[in-house]
């Protein structure tokens, strides 16, 4: 896969009853689409992350830092920090990239 809309991601997320769709896999990167209807605890990852808001609103925390949050807002998470979204007034879906080595990326979960 070389293209897809951020639009074809969210509706064929829409069409599973899961949280999460992978988008891509390889050996430094891996790319999910993520939905956050209710605040979730993030466990803390063996890789970078970048979650790009794709729409909804609510507020993030990275470490002791938080912030708001909304459409079209980069969130970076450097591995092994905890994070998690909350306050969500507006279900959040993300984009989100986990990027590192094969054995970092392959450590990475919900």
């Amino acid at each position: 896969m070389s293209h897809v809309s951020t639009t074809e991601l969210v509706e064929q997320l829409d069409q599973t009853d899961q949280n999460y769709l992978e988008v891509l896999s390889e050996e430094s990167m891996s790319v999910e689409l993520g939905r956050y209807p209710n605040p979730e605890p993030k466990t803390p990852h063996k890789s970078d992350e970048l979650y790009v808001i794709i729409s909804g609103s609510g507020k993030v925390r990275v470490g002791s830092d938080r912030y708001p949050v909304e459409e079209g807002d980069v969130v970076y998470v450097e591995q092994g920090v905890e994070h998690d979204f909350f306050d969500i007034d507006d279900e959040i879906t993300a984009l989100i990239v986990f990027a590192g080595s094969e054995d970092s990326v392959l450590g990475r979960g919900p």
